[in-house]
């Protein structure tokens, strides 16, 4: 039996099968060979290319990082002093309702809240509407205002007739110098409405309906006069939507006399609340402020955050 022997043979690359002659082969090698030969440095230079790629976009993010947490504490302190100023607001409120002030402006503060401190100030409301209020003297007790309200709804609108009752307890005559009244929203004067014996005509508007409107009836010399434990009457009619809330409006009446000054209506003592919340830098951080109607009980009219 004949034995075979089994030799590998390893094909040689020959142009034939690659498409190039064998020339070209041997260029193709040595140009495989210079490759080789020329990668020496190479990992280093793509390794300098990552670093410089990485820094530019390394240092960004870590602008952006920190501008994000020093925004974060910001906003953090802001939130904070608005919560410490609300506090202050209401630690106003309470002392108004149960421990009024002997006199006006009157300031005091609250020394750690959210880790802030916090200036309170309570101060007598002199303007209303752009219209000067003044103080009281010390015989109020010899004025009385009251006031009444009828209305007639018709498809959603209202007619209110109003009625506005000035009583003089005191044992001499008193001369009536303004009477003014400070109305919700929602509100409109009907021209040609008022009647009355102490004041004469149309009042002068300001404000506006959306906001609100004040009335001021002013009179002049000789001046209408209140007699002694009388009591004289101005009517009016306002329009606006059935069912306004607090649509007896405050009424403040000007006596031509320093010892009466002005008086108002039970309910209509105006009031403001400044408080401001000041960091450990003693730098402010947050004001509120409010005013407020008081008259047993308080009745906010308008709020403000950093005004």
């Amino acid at each position: 039996m004949k034995q075979f022997q089994v030799k590998r043979v390893r094909p040689k690359l020959t142009g034939l099968a690659i498409g190039f002659n064998n020339t070209e082969v041997s260029e193709l090698g040595k140009f495989l060979i210079k490759i080789r030969k020329g990668e020496s440095g190479q990992a280093l230079l793509l390794a300098l290319i990552m670093l410089a790629l990485g820094s530019m976009f390394i240092a960004p993010s870590l602008t952006l990082a920190s501008t994000t947490l020093k925004t974060g504490q910001m906003v953090e302190e802001n939130m904070n002093g608005i919560y410490a100023a609300d506090a202050g607001t209401e630690d106003a409120m309470w002392r108004i309702l149960n421990d009024m002030p002997a006199s006006f402006p009157y300031a005091y503060q609250i020394p750690s809240i959210n880790g802030m401190s916090v200036d309170v100030v309570i101060e007598e409301v002199t303007s209303i509407n752009g219209q000067q209020v003044d103080p009281p003297a010390g015989h109020v007790d010899w004025m009385e205002i009251t006031k009444s309200i009828g209305e007639s709804s018709n498809n959603g609108e209202s007619i209110y007739y109003y009625t506005l009752s000035v009583t003089n307890y005191d044992t001499s005559n008193i001369k009536v110098e303004s009477i003014l009244i400070d109305f919700p929203p929602e509100l409109e004067y009907s021209a040609g409405s008022t009647s009355s014996n102490i004041t004469t005509g149309d009042p002068s508007i300001s404000g506006t309906s959306a906001l609100g409107i004040t009335l001021v009836w002013t009179n002049s010399a000789p001046y209408p006069t209140i007699g002694s434990d009388a009591t004289e009457e101005v009517i009016f009619q306002l329009t606006g939507p059935s069912g306004v809330e607090g649509v007896e409006g405050h009424c403040f009446v000007q006596a031509r006399r320093n010892d009466v000054s002005t008086v108002a209506d039970a309910d209509s003592h105006p009031l403001s609340i400044t408080a401001q919340a000041k960091n450990a830098a003693d730098e402010v951080v947050a004001t509120l402020k409010m005013g407020v109607w008081e008259g047993g009980q308080l009745d906010i009219s308008y709020w403000e955050l950093n005004p």
